[in-house]
């Protein structure tokens, strides 16, 4: 459904009034205040029926309070909160940590509206499709629910539906979300750094990837391709006659959450080696394949036979490239080695928004990082605890993580937490340095540097048969006088269309005004067409309202 300007203002207006109202009522009155949403039109009218006041409660901690606000907004709000919980380099590490508790469990829907979701996308209804269809769903979530079925040969499934009216719910949180993005990077300095449009945009990407299950259906079959050959991962098969867009039908996996350790026995498993199992998979997959699954805790892998894995869940990946590969090998050696100097060389290359504002103090506070802590914790084999660190440094120095490198890190802690979970004494330099080690390898074989030199040869051949030509280009138009320069400001585009808007408005007030005036002098004739000025005085209320409403809900807030 597609909405008008007015129509879109109205609905980002009414569900602005509801998430202020939620805030406040969590306690977060004074954080909405100083950045200046006390000022908008929703929050000034939820004042004025005293619903911005805050209910006392338990106190709980900044990251409770966030995550009970944003559950109670509903799923774009739980989804945004969980790509939060990848970010620590942009909000406090305790409350990403207490992000990362976020739930995503809600009531189901009757299976008969589930029912008609599969009818819509492969035109029969579940009893015409399965042999057996569970009408109970085994998860329900809020994007989709998942039910046990089998198929006519007898093969036993499991189907992913997606919920009806999701889609239309998260575009229009989507569209608030970049409204108030865009006000809050216009209007408040000192979270510039953090460029809330592109986190926005960032979000929104990432749940419209989720929402379409034939996305997560080509990677789970990238991950099954990629591991085919390893003995220690079984990943399920997709079923593409069965699955869509808002659907996905895949193998049952029969096995056991990884957390569930008392099942190990009866499956030839021990929580030792399915540890190094989980945390090895996790390295190939950044190291060798440069896709990985981006949340893997205890819920999405599964213990089958003889310390086997099964991952599940895989509507979140993330995926390198070669270049960010290399990057991450130069962080790890750097951090391996102790190299400082190196250190920042690979931190920069995985930052977005340049240089730091101060590369000195940035470089004293990795050295003393790398000379005192970075020994006991990577000799404790804490590995995400570094990383996490780093990213506190990076914090500080008011640098943004690539997205991408902040879903590793969230991976990588993840994996290592529910490894350790398992195997207490588990260490993960020992499982991450070989893959490190033949990463560097790869790069300076005779083979690999051979490649590279061609390829920058090519590169140079390319730029000097070129740089002639462009010259000469350059040269003839300066003679000619044809010469340009284009000169972008911003916000010009802005300004042209507030002096465009401020000018039809002061056109309908003129039109008003002159309906009025004429009006009341045809009122005052007795001539026959005295009646026409009744109706311009109509005529003239109605443009004046329509004036009005337009002033009013065309404001941002």
């Amino acid at each position: 459904m597609h909405y008008s300007r007015l129509g879109k203002q109205t609905v980002n207006a009414v569900r602005l009034a509801e998430v202020l109202q939620v805030f406040v009522k969590h306690g977060f009155a004074d954080l909405l205040q100083r950045a200046g949403f006390h000022r908008s039109l929703p929050a000034k009218l939820l004042r004025s029926l005293k619903l911005m006041e805050a209910t006392p409660g338990p106190p709980h901690n900044f990251g409770q309070r966030m995550r009970s606000a944003l559950v109670e907004l509903g799923p774009t709000f739980v989804k945004l909160g969980q790509i939060l919980s990848t970010r620590p380099d942009l909000i406090r590490l305790e409350t990403a940590r207490e992000l990362s508790n976020l739930q995503d469990r809600v009531d189901a829907l009757p299976f008969e509206t589930m029912d008609g979701v599969v009818k819509a996308a492969l035109g029969k209804s579940c009893a015409e499709l399965f042999a057996t269809f569970d009408t109970t769903p085994i998860a329900s979530a809020s994007l989709s629910q998942v039910y046990r079925a089998t198929l006519f040969d007898g093969q036993q499934v499991v189907v992913k539906i997606q919920r009806p009216g999701v889609e239309k719910i998260i575009e229009s949180d989507l569209s608030l979300m970049r409204q108030v993005a865009e006000w809050s990077a216009e209007h408040l300095d000192d979270i510039n750094w953090l460029d809330p449009p592109g986190i926005v945009d960032e979000f929104a990407r990432s749940i419209r990837r989720e929402l379409d299950l034939s996305i997560e259906a080509r990677v789970i079959e990238q991950f099954r391709t990629n591991f085919e050959d390893d003995g220690a991962v079984d990943m399920p098969q997709v079923y593409p006659e069965f699955s869509g867009h808002t659907l996905l039908t895949m193998d049952w996996v029969d096995g056991v959450r990884v957390d569930q350790v008392a099942s190990f026995p009866e499956r030839n498993c021990t929580p030792e080696q399915v540890a190094i199992n989980g945390c090895d998979a996790l390295c190939r997959m950044v190291f060798e394949f440069q896709l990985f699954h981006a949340d893997p805790h205890p819920g999405n892998i599964f213990v089958t036979q003889d310390n086997h894995l099964a991952f599940i869940d895989l509507g979140m990946a993330g995926h390198l490239e070669q270049s960010d590969v290399a990057a991450i090998g130069d962080l790890f050696l750097a951090l391996f080695e102790r190299d400082s100097r190196a250190c920042v060389d690979a931190i920069l290359l995985l930052t977005t928004g340049g240089e730091p504002a101060d590369q000195d103090v940035l470089e004293r506070e990795l050295t003393e990082f790398i000379a005192f802590e970075a020994r006991a914790i990577l000799g404790g084999g804490q590995v995400a605890r570094g990383l996490e660190r780093t990213t506190q440094i990076l914090q500080r120095a008011n640098m943004e993580l690539a997205p991408r490198f902040s879903l590793l890190i969230k991976a990588l802690a993840t994996i290592e937490m529910v490894g350790r979970g398992l195997d207490p004494n588990l260490d993960m330099v020992p499982i991450i340095q070989p893959y490190v080690e033949r990463l560097i390898k790869r790069r300076y074989a005779p083979r690999q540097l051979f490649r590279d030199a061609k390829h920058n040869t090519r590169v140079l051949l390319r730029l000097g048969h070129q740089l002639p030509r462009d010259i000469a280009q350059l040269l003839q138009q300066l003679r000619k006088g044809k010469l340009k320069f284009s000169i972008h400001h911003e916000h010009l585009d802005d300004l042209a269309a507030t002096i465009d808007r401020a000018s039809s408005r002061n056109t309908v007030g003129m039109i008003v005004a002159a309906l009025i005036v004429g009006s009341s002098l045809l009122i005052t004739t007795e001539s026959t067409i005295s009646r026409l000025g009744v109706a311009g005085f109509v005529f003239a209320g109605l443009l004046g309202s329509v004036l009005v409403i337009s002033i009013l809900w065309t404001r941002k807030f």
